[in-house]
């Protein structure tokens, strides 16, 4: 079946994401015993901190580590995706024993999934991980692996940019290009990107691409190193707490973002030492020019707009600006980049829109109106003494559609349906999901019901998960013989379409009885 959950392995947090297929719309969820609540656009939010710390006898991960004051500790890592991105390792040695930021990032998304495993069955649901464009094939390769020792079957891949623009509900179509301003906590990228016109696999090509090491924890030190200036504090006395200083300029920062002022206040509890003042939004907005934020954000998007010029696109031809990361909730960052993209610029969503996203996609969702997975019957070839594959729904198909003869197409595909033994009175239709790498076979043992290329429905065992490439999806469909069939009778005749619900829907005529027992009759959802 297709999936609900989404998991966005974030720089500094991480978002699961569900799918609600109800209200078409997706949501982040709380991960219990990892995850943070905070306030978005008056709704909560809920991510998981990205932080692992290892201590002599276990892990802990997310809030666990901020609740226990360990984010500063030499066995916690952070920034985790970015050094696996860059496939930088840099093994540290842990409580006797090395651990890089590829095992570290591992072990992170392990407890995450096993918290979400809750939420899904992993062996049934497709489950969606998103992956940075610029990264793809080496980082999806990692992600794959960890996600597979951790009991993700069916795991789905995309890649960041189309996963917003999916979340966002941008409208992309593909060929159109788009601009992705990811403002987090420890860069600013930015990104032109192009849907890819291949209708099997969801995936975006980069145009232009600019960055700089600027984010939501430099923000932080400016603010926390203006107020120790206007405290009268030495920088001796502000060391001794700087770590304090930095967590409360974060809040006031996020608050800055919500009004127009906050109190700034901070206390050692060591050394009594205390500093308090009144911040006013206008205030962080001078500090951000004086530091030269507005300049160099406007040269990251200078620099990505330039490389896809080079390649026909500028800013002009741009479908949308889409914001994403903590940092572009700024109202005079936000201010900044409007003026460059006008009512083209979305920012409503900054944390969950890549999560949700991703989860919309394993939903079925795409650019455009087509099928992701690729749909097959498997009937008996007497030639090869075995069941095969024919596929009757090739992946790409556009729908609301018939279903045409793959040799014929100016032709419907017709299946005739023969009885297996004399006196039949009930025949079965079976149809199966190709699974590929990305989209894994089913396991377990029990019985696959396949049927010949006479129409003959019997049990087969069901091969082993390792081997097999595709897996039965939805129930069986099963057509009533009135009066029963004889053995080798081609008593009916079956023609498919999709509608537009996405249903891969069947139409079945009784040769003998002259009449039509099923018409647009929906057998399984396709994605």
């Amino acid at each position: 079946m297709a999936g609900r959950l989404a998991i966005d392995f974030g720089t500094s947090n991480s978002v699961a994401a569900l799918w609600d297929a109800a209200l078409k719309k997706g949501h982040s969820v709380r991960i219990p015993g990892l995850s943070i609540t905070e306030d978005s656009g008056g709704q909560d939010f809920h991510s998981v901190p990205s932080l692992i710390h290892y201590n002599h006898t276990r892990v802990q991960v997310g809030s666990q580590v901020l609740e226990n004051n360990l984010h500063s500790s030499d066995s916690t890592f952070r920034w985790m995706k970015t050094y696996i991105a860059n496939r930088m390792g840099l093994k540290r040695k842990v409580n006797g024993r090395n651990v890089d930021f590829f095992q570290a990032g591992a072990d992170f998304m392990t407890q995450v999934l096993l918290a979400a495993g809750a939420l899904v069955d992993f062996s049934e649901e497709e489950v969606a991980f998103t992956v940075p464009v610029e990264a793809f094939e080496h980082y999806q390769n990692w992600l794959d692996d960890t996600v597979r020792v951790a009991g993700v079957m069916r795991p789905l891949f995309i890649d960041e940019p189309s996963a917003a623009a999916l979340g966002y509900c941008a409208g992309i179509r593909p060929g159109q290009a788009f601009m992705v301003f990811d403002f987090g906590g420890g860069t600013a990228d930015a990104s032109v990107v192009m849907v890819e016109e291949d209708p099997r696999r969801l995936r975006c090509r980069v145009l232009g691409k600019g960055g700089a090491q600027l984010g939501g924890s430099q923000i932080d030190q400016w603010i926390a190193r203006h107020t120790v200036l206007k405290s009268g504090k030495s920088d001796a006395e502000a060391r001794a707490f700087m770590g304090l200083l930095l967590w409360e300029a974060e809040r006031v920062k996020k608050a800055l973002s919500a009004k127009d002022r906050e109190i700034f206040t901070v206390m050692d509890l060591e050394t009594g030492a205390t500093v308090t003042r009144e911040f006013f939004r206008t205030e962080l907005e001078d500090i951000l020019e004086e530091n030269g934020l507005y300049t160099k954000v406007n040269t990251v998007l200078d620099q990505a707009e330039s490389q896809a010029h080079e390649h026909g696109y500028d800013r002009s031809q741009l479908n949308a600006c889409l914001m994403i990361g903590g940092s572009s909730l700024i109202p005079s960052v936000r201010r900044m980049v409007r003026m460059r993209y006008g009512d083209k610029t979305m920012w409503d969503r900054p944390f969950e829109a890549v999560a949700v996203g991703a989860a919309s996609y394993a939903a079925g969702a795409g650019f455009d109106d087509r099928i992701r997975h690729e749909y097959a019957l498997r009937p008996y070839d007497r030639a090869k003494g075995d069941y095969v594959l024919r596929t009757i729904v090739p992946a790409g198909t556009p729908y609301p559609c018939e279903i045409m003869h793959p040799n014929r197409p100016a032709e419907p595909l017709v299946l005739t349906i023969k009885a297996s033994h004399h006196d039949q009175t009930r025949l079965g239709l079976q149809v199966f999901e190709i699974a590929s790498k990305h989209t894994a076979a089913c396991g377990g043992g029990g019985l696959d019901l396949v049927f010949d290329s006479n129409g003959g429905v019997r049990y087969t065992p069901r091969e082993d998960p390792e081997d097999t490439s595709c897996r039965p999806i939805g129930s069986t469909t099963f057509i009533s013989a009135d009066p029963p069939a004889a053995l080798g009778d081609p008593r009916f005749q079956a023609t498919f379409s999709i509608d537009k619900q996405k249903r891969l829907c069947v139409t079945v005529k009784d040769n003998v009885a002259a009449k039509t027992l099923l018409r647009n009759y929906p057998m399984v959802k396709l994605t």
